[in-house]
């Protein structure tokens, strides 16, 4: 039986019509490879355009936040109505295109829903990383004064809550101290220094604030560049390993730039209102938008080896795209939008609150229909 079988389906052997030839399996192997390097070959050209293309959108998109001395004025209603547009872009670019994708490539690997845990993941770590970059660039002077505050409040009250006996004590020293307050000021009422003639209470207040505001501005500036950053590498190595079609290549070029144009506006408008030197903007700026370039070179480098439907490709691709949706998601709800619309001017300018919903409205918009391409 064993010589019969051996015969049945030695090369060449005809059985039934049918020739059964052991060296078929390998030369289609073979074909395929040949194939998909003349593939690759094909849409080099492409591919090499994609890199210029997108780089100049994101940089046409960007610079002009930059340049213009209008986008740093944090008061102004073009700026404004660009932030609120940013915040449409970057909530639709989480929950559009990033989060969807990394779901569907985590979840189809395993039972547990490990997609949402990779986007819970990107929020808790923004939310770790947001308030620990705030506390290191605090100014000195203004953590002690805190300190000193909050020293302050817990002394009155613990005088509020202290026994009867306790409390006629401190009535006594405080009686004290403002005897001796009121005789210096009376000492000195001739000489009133000219920084205290023009610090009135609103003043005083404005620049307490400044520092954390100008904190915020800077911790929300890192973030959202660590977030995009992420996204557009992950983008950039999915256009640089396509071979297949010359025309899904040009498509997806152009929805690209367009789309890589939009978050650099965003980030722009974000960057335009730190406190930053400008050159520090520029290279924050183009170190984005080089991102996807970068991405697209390496997917062209490793195109001929690149399987994007392995475990190993789809478990790395999901999780920064998890990882980086969670965050934009974080950056464009509460630091951008809410903290835009949670100013005090959009509850009695009505125009300018229906300005900001329409920019709100018209940036998701953009992004919502930039999902059909890209």
């Amino acid at each position: 039986m064993a010589v019969v079988l051996r015969h049945l389906l030695a090369p060449g052997h005809s059985h039934g019509g049918f020739e059964v030839d052991v060296h078929d399996g390998h030369e289609a192997e073979v074909h395929g490879a040949e194939e998909h390097v003349e593939a690759a070959e094909y849409t080099l050209d492409l591919r090499i355009a994609a890199v210029f293309v997108i780089l100049a959108g994101a940089l046409l998109f960007g610079l002009p936040t930059l340049l213009f001395k209008q986008f740093q004025n944090p008061d102004a209603l073009v700026p404004r109505l660009l932030r609120g547009f940013a915040g449409g872009v970057i909530v639709a670019l989480a929950l559009v295109h990033i989060i969807p994708s990394a779901i569907g490539e985590l979840n189809s690997l395993m039972a547990f829903p490990v997609g949402g845990c990779a986007v819970l993941f990107g929020i808790v770590a923004l939310v770790l990383i947001d308030n620990t970059m705030a506390a290191m660039m605090l100014p000195p002077a203004y953590k002690q004064h805190m300190h000193d505050s909050v020293a302050s409040n817990k002394a009155v009250h613990h005088h509020h809550s202290a026994p009867a006996g306790h409390t006629d004590v401190a009535r006594h020293a405080a009686a004290e101290q403002r005897d001796v307050e009121a005789a210096a000021a009376a000492q000195s009422a001739g000489h009133v220094h000219q920084c205290m003639r023009n610090l009135s209470a609103s003043s005083w207040l404005a620049s307490s604030a400044k520092p954390v505001s100008n904190v915020r501005q800077c911790v929300t500036a890192y973030s959202m560049e660590l977030g995009c950053i992420f996204h557009s590498v992950i983008i950039g190595v999915g256009l640089g390993v396509l071979t297949e079609s010359r025309s899904l290549i040009v498509t997806l070029m152009i929805a690209l730039a367009v789309h890589q144009g939009l978050e650099a506006l965003a980030l722009g408008s974000v960057l335009a209102l730190t406190s930053f030197p400008f050159i520090k903007k520029m290279a924050m700026l183009v170190l984005y938008s080089i991102t996807t370039p970068i991405g697209i070179a390496v997917g062209i480098a490793v195109s001929s080896s690149y399987d994007p439907s392995s475990v190993t490709s789809r478990a790395v691709q999901g999780t920064l795209n998890g990882v980086s949706g969670g965050m934009l998601l974080y950056i464009g709800m509460f630091q951008l939008i809410a903290e835009e619309f949670s100013r005090e001017d959009m509850l009695v300018h009505t125009r300018l609150r229906l300005g900001m919903y329409a920019a709100l409205c018209l940036g998701a918009a953009a992004m919502c229909i930039l999902g059909i391409w890209a």
